[in-house]
């Protein structure tokens, strides 16, 4: 009777290679497919709604890419170039960036054919001898077009996540520039407005005193002029410490404690108003967000994970192949040299594991699962950002309109209190409170006017708008 191993030889060519077509079927089975490499599609408004769209449609298109040169300000476009040159943090990104596209290539090459020169010690079946081989070994591990798709995906997405990343802290350097430039210049035109209020408290202060002497007004206006002179000299001390903090700040952006900054000009008027002007559909703006290209890598990149999960479960081909030489170092054949040709191919077919596989795959979906729902929440949450912040901004532009008429007026007035204390209609005191209230609405428009650049570069923040590195700022 034949034994088990006898009648196994015994099968026929044919069987052979249906038991062969077995096992691989049998290795590739119960794989769910891989999930489609895109984001979902996420629906958004058509359009911004009525404070926001106010906000959006005025002016003239602005180019996210360098919204700062809006403001027609030198002084702010050098300082922006001077920070993307020397930011520490952009220059972290940027190596992270290249660390990030060398491993795209060594994951690329492992796919690839390899030959080393190997040499090691061996030892025949038996044990009687012990021989030495070397030579050169290649080594070729077939990659199977959905191991090759899923790997070349992985190294894709995470460049384009490390880019996004990039971007984002771009974003965030320009934000904090422009912001720190417009809050040092407002408190330096503050600390003017508040020397100039000083200056008027001495005046009425030795005004009251004149008038005291003459027994036209009482002891307490006296006091009270003197402790409100005092107060606006303390008051010049608060805008001036503000002045020093902004710039402080900027020059940290700026990559320099010692560097030198663009000085007031001797005008010290605020920058012209900046209409927005942006036309583009809430969906187009948002994608430039980095939250929300780095979500979206985040879903390709759970994509092709499972779809290498899935590889895992398929056969595994290399072809291997060494030439080289055999020398017997111990055993009967003793110092014998023989030269050495093996080559062919090898497989493994996974066949039972316990479950790992599945359970790796289940993970792998729910984690693509996990990044589409969190990509959804990414892309609603900027557009409400963006629309939020369109509408602050129409809401500073209604409070500047307010402020800048009451500056107005209260100029107007001043003025005609000059005229009238000019030919002697009023004193001397009249005029002093008139002034001190031109120059309070000035400081409240400074204030508004403030508040209005920063809402406009909330704006741009949450839209992600920021200088790329394919443009040159």
């Amino acid at each position: 009777m034949p034994t088990p191993v006898a009648r196994l030889l015994s099968i026929s060519a044919s069987r052979q290679a249906a038991f062969f077509c077995a096992l691989v079927l049998g290795g590739c089975a119960a794989a769910p497919p891989a999930p489609s490499a895109v984001a979902p599609v996420v629906p958004v408004p058509a359009v911004w709604g009525e404070s926001a769209a106010t906000a959006a449609q005025s002016g003239s298109p602005v180019d996210l890419t360098s919204w700062w040169r809006s403001f027609g300000d030198a002084a702010l476009d050098g300082l922006v170039k001077r920070s993307l040159a020397a930011s520490p943090d952009l220059d972290a990104c940027a190596a992270r960036v290249r660390a990030v596209r060398a491993m795209a290539r060594d994951a690329s090459a492992r796919l690839g054919p390899r030959l080393s020169l190997v040499g090691a010690p061996q030892q025949n079946a038996d044990g009687r001898s012990t021989y030495f081989q070397s030579g050169l070994n290649a080594e070729w591990n077939v990659p199977l077009p959905q191991r090759q798709s899923s790997l070349a995906g992985l190294a894709e997405a995470e460049l384009q996540g490390a880019l996004a990343d990039e971007q984002a802290a771009r974003a965030t350097l320009v934000a904090e520039v422009a912001r720190t430039y417009f809050e040092m210049r407002a408190a330096e035109r503050d600390e003017l407005v508040s020397r100039q209020l000083s200056a008027l408290g001495d005046e009425q202060e030795r005004l009251t005193r004149v008038l005291w002497q003459a027994q036209q007004l009482p002891t307490a206006d006296v006091e009270a002029a003197t402790s409100a002179s005092a107060q606006a000299r303390a008051a010049v001390a608060e805008p001036a410490a503000h002045a020093a903090q902004a710039r402080t700040r900027l020059r940290m952006l700026l990559g320099d404690l010692r560097a030198e900054l663009p000085p007031l000009p001797a005008d010290a008027a605020p920058p012209a108003r900046v209409a927005l002007g942006l036309t583009a559909l809430p969906a187009d703006l948002v994608r430039q967000r980095p939250a929300v290209r780095r979500a979206e890598q985040s879903v390709l990149r759970a994509a092709h994970a499972t779809g290498l999960a899935r590889a895992d479960t398929q056969p595994q081909i290399s072809l291997t192949g060494l030439i080289g030489l055999t020398a017997a170092i111990s055993g009967p054949a003793s110092s014998s040299l023989r030269g050495v040709f093996s080559a062919g191919p090898a497989f493994s077919i996974p066949l039972f594991d316990g479950g790992q596989r599945e359970a790796n795959q289940l993970a792998r979906h729910a984690e693509f699962d996990e990044a589409a729902a969190l990509y959804r929440k990414e892309v609603l949450q900027g557009v409400a950002e963006a629309q939020s912040a369109l509408i602050q901004l129409d809401l500073e532009r209604q409070r500047v309109a307010a402020a800048s008429a009451l500056q107005e007026a209260a100029q107007r007035r001043a003025t005609g209190a000059d005229e009238q204390a000019r030919v002697g209609l009023i004193d001397g005191l009249q005029r002093a409170d008139a002034r001190r209230a031109a120059l309070q609405a000035s400081r409240a428009s400074l204030e508004a006017g403030l508040a209005e650049q920063v809402a406009y570069v909330a704006v741009f923040t949450a839209f992600g708008g920021a200088a790329l590195p394919s443009v040159a700022p």
